[in-house]
């Protein structure tokens, strides 16, 4: 069994949609930490593309808890969330992305797209970020292996802080 975690309306091939949000219609109508359908130790893969950032630190700790529990032995995880390293040096003109307006985008990299004319709303407020040291070092925590940034493929623009890791 493989997971999109946080998956709004967007389908992934091979994936059941996992969110909160009922009227996205996903497969699963779950909170990110909960799972509650989902056995121990029978997901083979996690993908979650910018969601953990719209949890609170707490949140996001329990979510990547519950994930390590659902995953098997072998099991891989992929976290996709804004660089806060890439966005801070954006804001200071020191990196730059493709977006026409830099300032902006960096600024959502922080505080997410949340007015209607950007494409977001309210509820698409960042609550915590990462670095790749942050997030390599909370995966550990929790156990996971092989923790690595991945640099090519797609979600790996260097705005994007895309991150595998494996359950032993």
């Amino acid at each position: 069994m493989r997971l999109n975690i946080g998956a709004g309306s967007t389908r992934r091939e091979g994936f059941l949609s996992v969110d909160v949000r009922a009227d996205a219609k996903p497969d699963i109508v779950s909170d990110a930490w909960g799972l509650e359908t989902i056995d121990d130790a029978s997901v083979d893969e996690i993908y979650t593309r910018h969601m953990l950032e719209h949890l609170d630190p707490n949140d996001a700790r329990r979510t990547l808890a519950r994930w390590f529990q659902a995953l098997r032995s072998g099991g891989a995880l992929n976290i996709v969330v804004p660089d806060l390293e890439f966005h801070c040096r954006q804001l200071l003109g020191s990196s730059f992305s493709t977006f026409a307006d830099q300032q902006a985008h960096a600024f959502a990299g922080f505080f997410g797209w949340r007015d209607e004319s950007r494409g977001g709303n309210r509820e698409d407020a960042h609550r915590w970020g990462y670095t790749e040291r942050t997030m390599t070092a909370l995966l550990s925590e929790f156990g996971y292996w092989q923790i690595a940034r991945q640099l090519s493929g797609i979600d790996c623009e260097p705005w994007h802080l895309n991150m595998t890791a494996i359950k032993p």
